[in-house]
């Protein structure tokens, strides 16, 4: 049993995690194949809330080298599957385990606001997300995580429809402003998942 495993199946009791569409309809689709799970990202706990909410799948984390630093936090992203990825700069070697771990047929989970933002709509994201999926030929999966008021409430998020980077932007060298615009989408849509929140955290907080 991996790390993950262990850590996560308590945790699908203690969560007992709700997944919905953005129109309030139960998700039940199943993920198959290399895709990005992208999330808002509130709190340190987000990695375990996606992890749970696919817990049939093998997750993986793009985390910040700055998050990792400790001894038990490095432990524990390790074992959940974090790829350690520099934001300060051009992380090229992150990158390659990113792309390489998507073309195995795994899931990665990237928060494209690059650090933990606890605002409700989300104002910007990095490109990084569109270049790693278009290099990978992966879906990107929109997502919601609906912050909980006290850490014993049940999980709440929401999952959007998947974006094909590829039939967007169907070329074989993508410019800047093809991976803006495919960001510029992203955001729209993990907003849109957003949009979904006040209800729900009303649900959540019971």
């Amino acid at each position: 049993m991996t790390a993950a495993r262990f850590v996560c199946i308590p945790l699908l009791l203690l969560y007992r995690m709700k997944r919905i569409t953005p129109t309030g309809e139960p998700y039940k689709a199943k993920i198959h194949g290399g895709a990005i799970l992208a999330a808002n990202h509130t709190a340190f706990s987000d990695p375990f809330v996606i992890g749970v909410a696919f817990w049939y799948r093998r997750v993986y984390f793009l985390a910040a080298e700055a998050v990792m630093k400790g001894k038990l936090r490095s432990w524990l992203l390790k074992g959940v599957g974090a790829i350690r990825i520099d934001r300060y700069g051009a992380d090229i070697e992150a990158i390659h385990k990113c792309v390489n771990t998507l073309k195995g047929g795994d899931t990665l989970s990237i928060f494209p606001q690059g650090s933990i933002d606890r605002e409700n709509q989300i104002h910007s994201l990095k490109s990084g997300v569109a270049l790693i999926a278009l290099q990978a030929g992966v879906p990107i999966i929109p997502m919601h995580i609906v912050p909980p008021k006290h850490w014993y409430n049940r999980r709440v998020v929401v999952i959007g429809e998947p974006l094909d980077p590829k039939a967007l932007v169907p070329k074989k060298f993508p410019t800047t402003a093809d991976m803006e615009m495919i960001t510029d989408i992203l955001l729209e849509e993990m907003n849109r998942c957003a949009a979904h929140q006040q209800g729900e955290e009303q649900y959540a907080n019971h």
